[in-house]
């Protein structure tokens, strides 16, 4: 299967356009953030920084990659994966090149990252994902915090920011029981 436009290319995804779990990608694209920006970084250890398993809802578990490192999970079963092949989120609170003043400016910042990127890769159990480009979206504008202290950006603990996500996300209905093994990235050209 799998010409354009015709069924889902990748039967063991969520196709792009879906609502799984009765969100879309881009909404579950700033569920992903507003979980991974709850996370403390603890003597910098962080998902966003080493990869990992965190936060989710809904039965729906995010995972985050790093570069070159092996992350052995185990997850429940009947559990859903949410992960971003390569992503970017820009919000008012950061400094450029993350920095956006209203919506327009943060959606345009995070899409000219993922503009600016190669090299995308995603593999399931020895399978390549094709098509991975239909699986790019947006998010709606969100707010994440209140921040943790100790959190990534290093704000004062309880300070709040719009923002915007753009990235090429897959959303994994739960795997059957027993091993399996995701592989995903990409690279940022700029």
């Amino acid at each position: 299967a799998g010409a354009k436009g015709k069924g889902n290319p990748n039967p063991r995804i969520a196709p792009p356009g879906s609502k799984p779990h009765g969100r879309t990608y881009g909404e579950w694209a700033a569920k992903w953030w507003q979980a991974a920006f709850q996370i403390p970084v603890i003597e910098g250890n962080h998902p966003l920084f080493s990869g990992g398993a965190f936060g989710g809802e809904d039965g729906v578990l995010f995972l985050a990659g790093a570069s070159g490192a092996d992350i052995d999970l185990t997850i429940p079963p009947g559990t859903a994966l949410f992960f971003p092949v390569i992503n970017s989120e820009c919000s008012v609170i950061e400094p450029e090149p993350f920095h956006g003043d209203d919506e327009a400016e943060l959606r345009a910042c995070a899409n000219e990252h993922i503009d600016n990127t190669s090299g995308l890769f995603a593999e399931i159990d020895g399978e390549e994902v094709i098509f991975l480009e239909a699986y790019r979206s947006e998010s709606p504008l969100f707010v994440f915090g209140p921040l943790p202290a100790d959190n990534v950006f290093g704000v004062e603990a309880g300070t709040t920011s719009p923002s915007v996500d753009a990235g090429v996300y897959i959303f994994l209905p739960p795997l059957s029981v027993g091993e399996h093994e995701i592989h995903f990235g990409g690279t940022f050209d700029e």
